[in-house]
């Protein structure tokens, strides 16, 4: 008898660490795969993501860069469990940005932006991309003098 329970504590023993071992193996799997999943984007899931914002390039006036505005933030607003894909929205150009967003961007700071913009000006967008992903990770606004 004591052989028998000490064979079926061994038994046990090893069909925990077989378990553990699996868990692991899921958890690292689902790690990797979610790491790998922004970077394994193909050409057309970015160029539908950027999109919306590439319309926007260029020489635009007031009311287009309000709308844009509005754009940025009901993106923003969609995108807040997960900051890296919220889009920062500032004056001044935007090209020198590569990298997404770590904190997340507020409905009022885009506000205070927008508020700024005047219906009968015209402004100059630019665009910054995350360079790993080609996202567009930064809106640049200026005013054409």
């Amino acid at each position: 008898m004591e052989n028998a329970s000490k064979a079926l504590i061994i038994a046990g023993s090893i069909l925990i660490s077989i378990v553990i071992i699996t868990l692991g193996v899921m958890i690292v799997g689902n790690v990797t795969d979610t790491i790998q999943k922004n970077s394994n984007l193909s050409e057309q899931e970015i160029s539908t993501y950027n999109q919306p914002f590439e319309a926007y390039l260029g020489t635009k006036s007031g009311t287009q860069v309000r709308s844009l505005c509005d754009k940025v933030r009901n993106h923003n607003n969609a995108s807040i469990d997960d900051v890296t894909r919220q889009i920062v929205l500032q004056e001044g150009d935007a090209s020198n940005v590569t990298a997404a967003t770590e904190t997340a961007v507020t409905a009022s700071a885009v506000n205070t932006i927008k508020q700024n913009i005047k219906q009968g000006k015209t402004y100059t967008i630019s665009l910054g991309y995350d360079a790993n992903s080609g996202l567009v990770v930064a809106v640049g606004i200026e005013e054409k003098k």
